[in-house]
This record gives C-alpha cells, sequence and structure tokens, in this order.
C-alpha cells in the first residue's frame, strides 16, 4: 500500500504537469519553516507552478522552495506532513487527506469563508438538479471570474 506522503507528492505532480497547485498546509507543525507571520496559520494557502523564477525541489518527504512573503524570500520547508489538502486553484481537481487535517479545524468553516452560525429551528429538505434556478440570486459579492460575451 502507498504511504499516505507518496500519494501527496504524486497528486502535486500530476497537478504541476497541468499547470498551478493550490496547497493547504497546517503551519503550525513544528517540522514546518515559514516566516513567523504564517506559523499560527492551520490552513496556510501556497500556490505552486512549475514556471517559478525560483527552484523548487519536491520529494516525497515534501517541498522545499524560496517563496515570497510580502515581497521578501523565504526558503521554507513543507513537510507532506503538514499538507492536509491539494487542488487546482481553478477547482478543477483536489483532494483532501481528512486524517492531516488539524483537529481543531472545521473544512466546510475554511472553504466557505464563513464563521460558525447557529443552525436554524427547523429545515426543509430541498431537491436539486446540481444547477441554479434561473431566478437565483446570490447575496454579496459577485463572481466575475468568468468571461462573457457582450454583443
Amino acid at each position: 500500500m502507498e504511504s499516505l506522503n507518496k500519494k501527496k507528492y504524486d497528486f502535486l505532480l500530476y497537478l504541476l504537469e497541468e499547470g498551478d497547485a493550490m496547497v493547504c498546509l497546517d503551519s503550525r507543525d513544528p517540522a514546518v519553516d515559514v516566516p513567523e507571520s504564517q506559523k499560527n496559520n492551520s490552513s496556510l494557502s501556497l500556490i505552486f507552478n512549475l514556471n517559478f523564477r525560483r527552484p523548487i525541489e519536491i520529494t516525497e518527504e515534501g517541498i522545499f522552495a524560496t517563496l515570497a512573503f510580502d515581497g521578501r524570500p523565504y526558503p521554507c520547508i513543507l513537510p507532506f506532513d503538514a499538507v492536509w489538502a491539494i487542488y487546482d486553484p481553478n477547482m478543477k481537481n483536489g483532494q483532501v487527506w481528512e486524517e492531516s487535517m488539524p483537529k481543531d479545524m472545521n473544512l466546510a468553516e475554511r472553504v466557505m469563508g464563513t464563521e460558525p452560525q447557529k443552525p436554524p429551528e427547523k429545515l426543509k429538505p430541498v431537491k436539486s438538479s446540481g444547477k441554479p434556478s434561473s431566478g437565483a440570486q446570490t447575496k454579496g459579492k459577485r463572481d466575475r471570474s468568468h468571461l462573457r460575451v457582450i454583443k
């Protein structure tokens, strides 16, 4: 059976062959070496690409790269033991290793960017086709990351 770190290593290399890869890790792990300003982050997210100006070394133990934080380079050590998710930033493909996630972190809150909320008093079942209805409107900031045809 493949080791967990080998799976993370293989998946990261797969994504990097396609383009960008976002790596989420718990920077509180003592083996992680990042700037002090990032050291208490349970969900530090870093984007990697094989076209970086500085060299990146990726082994089955982890990622060794000089990354820029606030415009300043820092030689980082990111062991795969601290990595709990790797995905394509365009959300085409990704993997979460629940057994590697920090025990004090709620993934749903991190993904949705919300604070814990009190659940509603009564929940109603809803059937969905997976597509938003034509009349559906979203509150808050509109996602403008897509292209539109203007006639």
